[in-house]
């Protein structure tokens, strides 16, 4: 223990300071500078928490900097702050290849931005930039930065991420945990290099984590990279301006929110009798849901709100009522107290919304807050009805890809609850597609396409359809569509707005020179439009499992596909049928000759979820036949 603390020693003295380090980049191993973006030549967390009301974290790092990308992810930082925090101080120098040092970072390269000047919401947070002046520093160079920040928040702690960036190398890394208490803070470890190491200083607890000579890494396609080592902090007691209180469950973390939002759904008398003049005498509870929700979405929209703590607290009903806009809590808000006034209970359920599809919130036995949406939960006897109350477009009781498949925490009365939200299986995001072709004698097609889109496959269109014009609308079909020329004279779109919701295409186009011709030949691709074409590059051994996101791997495509060939000729090849089954997907393709007609049929189902690692080989095998089935001609030849 004794040398590991003159050891820590001589590495806090060596980095303490700007410039006792000698920057050259021949003093970077080099298997840490093979196909690297950049090297983190070293980076020192300390994370001190000086009670349960108050944390400090310094932080100084430095980067050698090999590429355009690693100068993007790398050559700038952003301290956010607000007025729970305050950034104590930023330093900064610039090295070239040498070591030389180049320029130390003025007040003058530090901008401090106001975050309330975007106009989509309003909050007190702000933040500093330190980036060096606009003059061209030759590749590759090296960047250390330093800054430290004290806050009064202490629900939130800080994390340590090692290999987040790909190709980046690490040269030395360390985090240190310096506690007035053993028991101030909990702990989730994740693949991390090294155990840390504790010793008592006389005023901290201190316990430090190191990592050494980590070679650039590159995450593997389809996976979740579940190998990143991190480290997770998280209180045990918290303190936010006016509000403390212990965190070390989802029950206190649901009672925390709780506590934040108690009385905040007091409604306007006006307001309350126009929506029971909405609901009249209807009875049933989801229909009576459906009918709030179609209030709520048509008096509200969304803004921002975030002052003081305002990230977590909710404008009150009243205010939204009032103002007709709130933020995703506040929207929430305002939307369960409407329900309660027709009788029908609802929830606040905290999420972490985006399409990533690996949620965020894996470890339910290590409660922490990393929510960043909130959505209304209506438990009712037979089901349960979810709504997200900052679309103005959503049918009632649609999530979508953005906070389905994953879990929440339910915010009640006598405390919190993991539970899972939707779950949109391959049946219930279909593409369905009727296509009609008549090839004429120069090869050009005259093509009618109906599709038929459900839950998380008509996402995109459906947002298409709302935001854009018509003639934006067919600029990105323009885009969309998966043919090489074509000219769309007609087309259509129409949404259901049901639970599942659904959107129906109809487009009616021209494809040029679709079919080819070689002397006597005509050579036509059965499957016209629709692909599943996925590139995989990986050759070396599988080290992560394989991950489908279910938010956009978990889908079922069915084509049916007529097209009229020009007449006098008849069929030399014909693309064999194919039957594949595997435990994350099913494809059958078929193709058939009647008279001057080619019939194809297609069909693919995708099961996202995780896999073995194993699984991978068979799933890129599974890739390549789709791509080359999709990609065979039926090959005919003119009859003298």
């Amino acid at each position: 223990m004794k040398k590991y603390i003159q050891t820590a020693f001589l590495l806090f003295m060596a980095i303490g300071s700007f410039g006792q380090i000698d920057f050259a980049i021949s003093q970077i191993p080099q298997k840490l500078k093979e196909n690297a973006d950049a090297v983190v030549r070293f980076d020192q967390t300390e994370f001190i928490i000086e009670s349960y009301a108050k944390i400090i974290t310094k932080h100084h790092w430095a980067v050698t900097v090999f590429t355009e990308k690693g100068e993007e992810d790398h050559a700038t930082f952003d301290a956010y702050y607000n007025n729970f925090e305050k950034i104590k101080k930023i330093e900064g120098c610039i090295y070239d290849q040498s070591g030389k040092l180049l320029k130390k970072l003025k007040a003058s390269d530090i901008e401090d931005i106001g975050l309330s000047s975007f106009s989509e919401y309003i909050t007190d947070s702000k933040k500093k930039t330190a980036k060096f002046d606009k003059k061209y520093y030759p590749l590759p160079y090296t960047v250390e930065f330093s800054f430290e920040e004290e806050s009064t928040n202490t629900f939130f702690f800080p994390s340590w991420n090692l290999q987040n960036y790909e190709k980046v190398g690490i040269q030395n890394s360390t985090f240190t945990v310096k506690a007035f208490d053993t028991n101030s803070y909990r702990k989730r470890e994740i693949n991390l290099p090294n155990p840390s190491q504790k010793y008592f200083n006389g005023k901290y607890h201190e316990e430090t984590w190191e990592a050494k000579d980590l070679e650039p890494v590159k995450h593997e396609e389809f996976s979740a990279n579940e190998n990143i080592p991190k480290l997770y902090l998280a209180s045990v007691q918290y303190t936010m301006g006016d509000y403390s209180g212990p965190s070390k469950t989802w029950n206190d973390i649901a009672a925390f929110y709780a506590t934040l939002n108690k009385g905040r759904d007091i409604l306007p008398s006006m307001t309350v009798e126009k929506l029971k003049s909405e609901v009249g005498s209807e009875k049933d509870p989801k229909k009576v849901i459906d009918i709030v929700y179609k209030f709520m979405q048509s008096s509200t929209r969304y803004f921002l709100i975030s002052l003081g703590v305002g990230g977590w607290q909710s404008m009150t009903a009243e205010q939204v009522a009032t103002k007709g806009y709130g933020d995703c809590k506040a929207l929430t808000n305002y939307t369960i107290a409407l329900l309660k006034q027709v009788g029908i209970k609802g929830y606040p359920a905290l999420i972490y919304g985006g399409s990533e599809g690996n949620n965020a919130e894996r470890f339910e036995d290590f409660p922490m807050s990393r929510f960043n949406h909130v959505v209304a939960c209506i438990p009712l006897q037979k089901d349960t009805v979810w709504l997200e109350c900052t679309s103005q477009t959503n049918p009632s009781g649609y999530m979508g890809s953005f906070t389905g498949n994953r879990k929440a925490l339910l915010v009640k009365e006598k405390g919190g609850e993991l539970i899972k939200t939707i779950n949109y299986l391959p049946e219930k995001n279909i593409q369905k597609r009727e296509i009609n072709v008549k090839i004429v004698e120069n090869g050009d097609a005259h093509v009618t396409v109906k599709s038929n889109y459900s839950g998380i496959q008509q996402e995109t269109r459906n947002s298409v359809m709302e935001r854009l014009s018509q003639t934006e609308q067919k600029q990105w079909l323009h885009k969309a569509l998966n043919l090489p020329n074509f000219e769309i004279s007609n087309f259509s779109l129409l949404s259901e707005k049901t639970v599942l919701p659904k959107l129906n295409e109809e487009i009616k186009l021209v494809a040029n020179r679709y079919a080819t011709t070689s002397g006597k030949r005509l050579f036509v691709k059965p499957n016209i439009m629709t692909k599943y074409q996925v590139i995989t590059t990986e050759t070396e051994e599988r080290k992560t499992k394989l991950f489908l996101n279910p938010n956009s791997e978990s889908f079922l495509d069915e084509d049916q596909i007529e097209i009229e060939i020009p007449a006098g000729y008849t069929l030399e090849y014909l693309p064999k049928e194919i039957n594949l089954k595997e435990k994350f997907g099913e494809y059958k393709a078929s193709t058939s000759v009647v008279d001057d007609k080619i019939y194809h049929k297609r069909f693919l189902k995708i099961i996202g979820g995780n896999y073995s690692k194993e699984d991978y080989a068979k799933w890129v095998e599974f890739l390549k036949t789709i791509s080359k089935t999709d990609n065979q001609k039926a090959v005919f030849v003119k009859v003298p």
